[in-house]
């Protein structure tokens, strides 16, 4: 049975979400041995966990970003140096604070800065919980990927394995006919 046999009858011994298996006939080359089933769902599985994998470097790599953006940030407001209303857009817009924990537009200077000392740092601490709180969120991220990618490690290791083992029966069948 071709791969792309067996890429195919999994969708209908192993559906995405379920542990369901049953031997069917693909309707071309006979029943599925069992190797060929272990094959179909570890390539299944680990098919599964690739996507999620990408999705979830995706998501980390967002929220790198984020992190970035937030830190280049954080120095201007905490020295008074950033434009206020830009500044301000970005802790709501982005990072998620609550407009009504920071000082408004109204309270910048002429130059639209912010001058109060103690406003600016009460920014910069509400600024640092957030980052603070997306590294926590980046490093669980980290090990979710990790544990991902070692599932699918398993996966594809499994139908390695059982295609070396077929291969091994098939040429020991080989070697006793010849005998």
């Amino acid at each position: 049975m071709a791969i792309q046999e067996i890429q195919i009858a999994t969708n209908r011994y192993a559906p995405s979400g379920s542990n369901a298996i049953s031997m069917y006939d693909t309707g071309s080359s006979g029943p599925l041995t069992l190797g060929q089933l272990v094959q179909a769902v570890c390539i299944r599985s680990a098919a599964t966990y690739e996507a999620q994998s990408v999705v979830k470097m995706n998501k980390m790599t967002a929220g790198s970003q984020m992190l970035d953006d937030a830190a280049g940030w954080l120095k201007p407001v905490a020295d008074g140096t950033a434009d206020w209303a830009a500044a301000r857009m970005f802790c709501i817009d982005k990072l998620g604070i609550p407009s009504s924990s920071l000082p408004g537009v109204g309270e910048a200077d002429n130059e639209g800065r912010l001058s109060s000392y103690e406003k600016r740092m009460q920014v910069a601490a509400a600024m640092q919980d957030k980052m603070n709180a997306l590294a926590q969120n980046q490093q669980e991220e980290m090990i979710d990927l990790q544990t991902m990618v070692n599932r699918r490690d398993v996966a594809y290791s499994t139908s390695s394995g059982v295609i070396r083992t077929m291969g091994q029966s098939q040429m020991e069948d080989a070697a006793n006919f010849l005998r």
